[in-house]
């Protein structure tokens, strides 16, 4: 009964509730910790009362390495960089989220029931994205904003929602296609372009023609390619603008590669953030304003414009070390290569598009909203394989069949 309003509540906390200019950076601190309290408190209930083991969690181990390398670059902190424990704790407080995939086991939410969720999610980050674009200069979320590149390119938290949002719906729009189906694929696709990031915007567009090509879903292929191909042309001339100013800056950074400033923020912090060799290991450790450590990364954003979310990957690599980026690269791609139902293709593609925007921009394994997202896909590919199994059994062992109704996983037998 309480499932879904303490997910949503969680997701909400994790999003900051989209970072609203009115409730100021103090509140919403205070609810991204209560929605790791209400995490924890599931975890614990859940383990005092309840001793069922439900099903398999296929990827507890890469996500308990990435919660072990977050512990263990506490220590780096506090002996590189002088920043104390229960500083630490605190500035690193979006990686407990990853504590979701586990709570989301407990309360065993059906997995449709998380897709309409991610649906919803996605239409809220369009209406809220048009509401502070229409309000510019006044600033109805406390986000980064900058009118550039021939849009006004608003950065919300929730992009996770949107992507796999954008692949759901595309997904299930060769199900079974309505205009409404249709309407929603649009208007998720241009806030790709009025986002103005390249990354972002031509590899949804090159998944989306390979998703055509692959899908057995698609059974006019030539067709949708033609009939793509020529959407494309009345949406250029809409986004003209844009479009024009994209190439703009690709040519300019393709002149002046080694003076990109992505390229010199990476290597400044691979080169000289480290302290000894053991944080290539263990990570610097999550920064804080309250320290000197913190203080010292804000003077690199403000004097040389050296951001860690703006080299990806590489930015999450600095903060928690060598043994998270594995788990991260582990966890891609078993997600991209994990075999799965027609009705769950759509994670793969979100996640092949997640490696290849890694290294060009925020990396979602290192970010509150988009890990709780993260969770939700592990733990429905989770449920993908155990309705898979229970169907193979119903295979080997007659009289039983999976109830299917996606909420107790449960086998029930019939009577012959």
């Amino acid at each position: 009964m309480f499932k879904t309003p303490i997910i949503v509540f969680i997701i909400i906390a994790s999003l900051g509730m989209f970072n609203l200019a009115a409730l100021g950076p103090s509140v919403i601190k205070v609810l991204e910790l209560a929605g790791i309290g209400v995490i924890a408190a599931v975890i614990l209930l859940q383990f005092v009362y309840t001793k069922e083991d439900g099903f398999d969690k296929r990827f507890k181990v890469e996500v308990s390495i990435i919660l072990i390398s977050v512990f263990l670059s506490m220590f780096m902190a506090y002996s590189g960089h002088n920043q104390g424990f229960s500083t630490t704790i605190i500035a690193q407080r979006f990686m407990y989220f990853y504590l979701f995939y586990f709570a989301l086991h407990l309360i065993r939410i059906p997995d449709y029931d998380l897709e309409k969720i991610i649906v919803y999610l996605a239409i809220v980050h369009v209406l809220f994205y048009m509401i502070q674009f229409a309000s510019y200069p006044a600033r109805v979320f406390d986000v980064r904003t900058s009118d550039e590149r021939g849009t006004l390119r608003i950065f919300l938290p929730g992009l996770s929602y949107l992507v796999l949002g954008y692949f759901y719906m595309l997904n299930k729009i060769f199900e079974r296609f309505t205009p409404g189906k249709l309407a929603l694929l649009f208007f998720f696709f241009s806030i790709f372009i009025l986002m103005g990031t390249r990354q972002i915007l031509f590899s949804t567009f090159l998944l989306t023609m390979l998703y055509i090509l692959l899908s057995k879903r698609v059974k006019s292929k030539i067709l949708i390619l033609v009939i793509a191909a020529l959407s494309v042309v009345p949406v250029i001339f809409m986004f003209q603008d844009i479009f024009l100013s994209l190439l703009d800056v690709s040519q300019q950074q393709s002149e002046g590669f080694a003076e990109d400033i992505r390229v010199r923020a990476a290597t400044f912090f691979i080169l000289e953030l480290f302290p000894n060799n053991l944080s290539y290991l263990t990570g610097n450790g999550a920064d804080s304003a309250n320290s000197p450590y913190g203080q010292a990364i804000q003077m690199y954003r403000d004097v040389y414009g050296f951001y860690q979310s703006d080299v990806g990957i590489i930015g999450d690599f600095t903060k928690f070390g060598a043994l998270y980026v594995l788990a991260v690269f582990v966890l891609i791609f078993r997600m991209i290569f994990s075999k799965t139902g027609d009705d769950y293709s759509y994670i793969k593609y979100y996640y092949i598009n997640i490696l290849l925007t890694l290294f060009t921009g925020g990396s979602p394994f290192g970010e509150a909203d988009s890990i709780v997202a993260i969770g939700m896909t592990m733990y429905i590919m989770d449920v993908d394989k155990h309705k898979r199994k229970l169907l193979e059994e119903e295979d080997d062992i007659p009289g039983e069949i999976y109830d299917g109704d996606g909420e107790d996983y449960r086998v029930t037998t019939t009577q012959t």
